[in-house]
């Protein structure tokens, strides 16, 4: 496998799951939150691909993604041909892989177009989930690699990389953290920009909130054996204590995501 260095925190992916399914020709998805580096996948799925192909964005309009197809397979003369003819050209000349990123932007052409191409051509496709309805034909049976944060022994390289290559001044461990693991999030940093949805959860770092609500379903059985034996004065005390532990309980929780 050729050099992935530039895609850093997902060498044993790009190993263990891209490069093998390429070499086969097993045609996948790559899906993921916004940001984690689909396109970057799919970008570098389709350079180290050895056959012919053609790579575009799903966002494109349905004629020019007709057109990239024709100039990948060699027809003559395609840019003076209506889109119907050129469906035809295609779907008569010879089998390319097709890598499309965005392809939850499709349009409905392209879908009912990749349809028709479905059994019988490559396709690989990265987009944001869940697909639309009508997408599902497109992508149904073709195994999902999804994407996750990269960990966190990578996200202090990634920083760096980042800022060699925008001269950023931020600290490397401020990127790092901030990023979350997220590559979007890193250069965005890096570059001063203002970081979208930077209070979004990023997959795979929920947090486990269960010891959390063990504790208070117990409590709450204490305090129902407790109560029975006090008096109504006492049961607004206690009562008021169980408040206070829930404000606690919250503070906790709120810090934690904080600390992210």
């Amino acid at each position: 496998m050729r050099d992935s260095s530039k895609i850093i925190g997902q060498d044993k992916l790009l190993e263990k799951e891209v490069y093998l399914r390429l070499k086969k020709t097993i045609p996948f998805i790559v899906t993921g939150q916004r940001g984690i580096g689909k396109s970057e996948i799919i970008r570098w799925s389709f350079a180290h691909y050895l056959s012919d192909k053609v790579f575009f964005s799903g966002a494109l309009s349905y004629g020019d993604i007709l057109k990239l197809i024709a100039d990948a397979q060699g027809i003559e003369e395609y840019k003076k041909m209506k889109n119907t003819d050129l469906e035809r050209e295609i779907i008569k000349s010879k089998k390319i892989a097709l890598f499309i990123d965005d392809i939850e932007r499709a349009t409905p052409k392209l879908i009912h177009f990749l349809t028709a191409l479905n059994d019988t051509w490559t396709v690989y496709m990265s987009g944001n989930e869940p697909f639309r309805e009508e997408l599902k034909r497109v992508t149904w049976g073709k195994p999902k690699i999804k994407l996750e944060p990269i960990d966190s022994k990578d996200r202090l390289r990634l920083a760096e990389y980042c800022i060699s290559k925008t001269g950023s001044m931020i600290a490397g461990h401020e990127i790092a953290s901030k990023s979350r693991g997220v590559p979007a999030r890193a250069w965005a940093i890096a570059k001063g920009e203002i970081v979208r949805n930077e209070g979004e959860r990023v997959t795979g770092e929920e947090i486990n909130i269960a010891p959390v609500l063990l504790v208070v379903v117990a409590g709450i059985m204490v305090l129902r054996y407790v109560g029975k034996g006090m008096g109504e004065q006492d049961l607004y005390m206690l009562g008021g204590m169980g408040m206070a532990a829930g404000l606690f309980i919250r503070y906790f929780i709120s810090k934690a995501e904080r600390s992210k």
